[in-house]
């Protein structure tokens, strides 16, 4: 009867006993088990980042961080702002930054019955040619202005390079001219005509 006692204590105990003693039994006074093996990733400069042509709104930043126990955790930063996708963003340690490029250049083409400058986002077409119609193609993404126009003339390109305009070209079509404006990337744009000026702003 004593023997069957004491062995059933002893399977008792076997049940309450901690897996390792060693450890302390409230989990909050656990210390994190991190690796001594260095780590040898470089430290954290200068990181570029370019928007993709679309792209007019920034919404939030999003950082995913390791610790040092090797657990990940994500930390949102928002930003909600109009950005310009032709000035990539910078992030270093010391923080982030905009490092502007060149988006204010002017620049001009003369077709002689038609005339074109630029500034900045603007475009402004020049001509005493009566006016038909405009729309957008793509691949490359371009605006297309017809006007009537009897003359013969030689299809013609020049370069703009002045973002977001790179060219234009002027082409003959018989009884119309078609001008031909190839932009840099994806844009709406608005269209204003005033007599023999006709104003073209891309946002």
């Amino acid at each position: 009867m004593k023997y069957s006692l004491c062995l059933s204590l002893l399977l008792l105990s076997t049940l309450v006993a901690r897996e390792n003693p060693f450890f302390p039994t409230d989990e909050s006074k656990k210390k994190k088990v991190t690796s001594n093996i260095p780590d040898e990733r470089p430290k954290m400069g200068t990181i570029n980042y370019t928007f993709p042509d679309q792209s007019r709104i920034l919404k939030e930043v999003t950082f995913t961080i390791q610790n040092l126990d090797g657990s990940f955790e994500e930390k949102k930063v928002l930003v909600d702002q109009s950005i310009d996708w032709h000035r990539p963003i910078t992030i270093s340690q010391s923080g982030a930054s905009v490092q502007p490029q060149t988006s204010k250049s002017s620049s001009g083409a003369n077709f002689g019955f038609i005339q074109i400058t630029t500034q900045g986002k603007n475009l402004i077409v020049k001509t005493s040619d009566p006016f038909s119609r405009h729309f957008v193609l793509s691949n490359p993404n371009r605006i297309i202005l017809d006007f009537k126009h009897n003359g013969v003339f030689k299809s013609e390109q020049k370069t703009l390079n002045a973002a977001p305009y790179m060219n234009v070209s002027v082409e003959n079509h018989g009884e119309f001219a078609r001008m031909s404006i190839t932009l840099d990337g994806r844009y709406t744009y608005s269209l204003n005509k005033s007599g023999g000026l006709i104003s073209i702003t891309c946002n």
